[in-house]
């Protein structure tokens, strides 16, 4: 059986999506399963941030073109937009990936998001029903994604509950904030940079990337192995997104036993000890003070660090995979 993971970006933009596809095709690799990645050229600020087969396994064929024909494929998982079809065409059987805020929001217009976004709102509310039904099923990572689709899969994102591990790095000397998420108005950066500028001088942020921000210390491009190590050494992550659907960010800190401090989208679910809903940066800077005090006095921080474990488990490979694994191969079975 092939089966073809089909993002709307370029893998070597790899962010949040396109390190989904490259996982679980090396997973599926691994497997056995004959397993291709048909991408768009596609990168956002034409940003290109690792080589493709840098990440993704020698066994796994990628091709970037505007357009591909899946026809040799039993099976294509699309990451879905309106009229996608257009740049992914054959007769097999298909899946609607939602992995987008676009699909979730309930606002036409936010100011954060430009033309483009607003305007594929726009077009999914006009054809949304419709084009979804040209779909054999439809696959999304958040129950909050209101399904069209008589044929629709919630699965959650999965995070390597062994490479994301409390014990991977000791926790830092001093109370440390830690942000992973894009520099961006989307997922919050002009919030990060106002709480930072409030918070005590014993109270230190740390942010991947690069930026001109005096209150908070750069730590570069990680590696993924870099990465659970930083999540592993803090003590908290701000996570103040705008625009998310099931976080890679509150999946991979959970995982690393740090707690979350977050906004209150509906995509954001988990324990509230673990996963902390804040709606304003003052709200978001007294609970990084009163979790700094938990910790200071020894006082119920540790059972925030075990809750978060325990949602991070709740998305582990071993459970979610599996899933995904034969979400994929019953389509091909029911299109053959």
């Amino acid at each position: 059986m092939r089966v073809a993971l089909c993002p709307h970006i370029s893998v070597e933009h790899y962010r949040g999506g396109e390190k989904w596809a490259v996982t679980l095709a090396n997973r599926l690799a691994a497997d056995g399963v004959d397993i291709s990645i048909r991408s768009l050229p596609y990168t956002p600020d034409g940003e290109r941030r690792v080589g493709v087969r840098d990440v993704l396994d020698r066994r796994v064929p990628y091709r970037e073109s505007w357009r591909h024909d899946l026809s040799g494929f039993d099976a294509a998982y699309v990451f879905y937009a309106p009229l996608a079809n257009l740049f992914f065409t054959g007769e097999t059987a298909s899946i609607a990936g939602i992995h987008s805020w676009v699909f979730v929001s309930k606002r036409l217009y936010e100011s954060h998001y430009g033309a483009v976004p607003t305007a594929v709102k726009a077009l999914y509310r006009l054809i949304g029903p419709w084009d979804l039904g040209r779909y054999d099923a439809v696959h999304t990572v958040t129950p909050a994604f209101e399904s069209p689709h008589p044929n629709t899969v919630y699965i959650p994102n999965f995070v390597d509950t062994e490479q994301f591990h409390p014990d991977r790095a000791p926790l830092a000397a001093d109370f440390t904030v830690l942000v992973t998420a894009a520099h961006i108005r989307e997922k919050g950066w002009d919030t990060v940079r106002s709480i930072a500028r409030r918070l005590p001088a014993e109270i230190r942020v740390e942010a991947t990337g690069t930026s001109d921000e005096p209150a908070i210390e750069d730590l570069g491009f990680l590696t993924e192995d870099e990465l659970a190590s930083a999540y592993s050494r803090a003590h908290l992550v701000l996570h103040p997104a705008r625009v998310d659907t099931d976080s890679m960010v509150i999946n991979e800190a959970c995982a690393s036993g740090t707690p979350v401090v977050t906004t209150a989208l509906p995509t954001h679910v988990g324990n509230g000890q673990a996963v902390l809903r804040c709606n304003t940066v003052s709200e978001m800077v007294d609970t990084i003070e009163a979790v700094h005090r938990e910790w200071a006095r020894g006082d119920g921080y540790d059972r925030r660090c075990r809750a978060a474990r325990r949602h991070g488990e709740e998305h582990g490979v071993d459970v979610i995979y599996p899933k995904l694994k034969r979400l994929l191969l019953s389509a091909g079975r029911a299109g053959a």
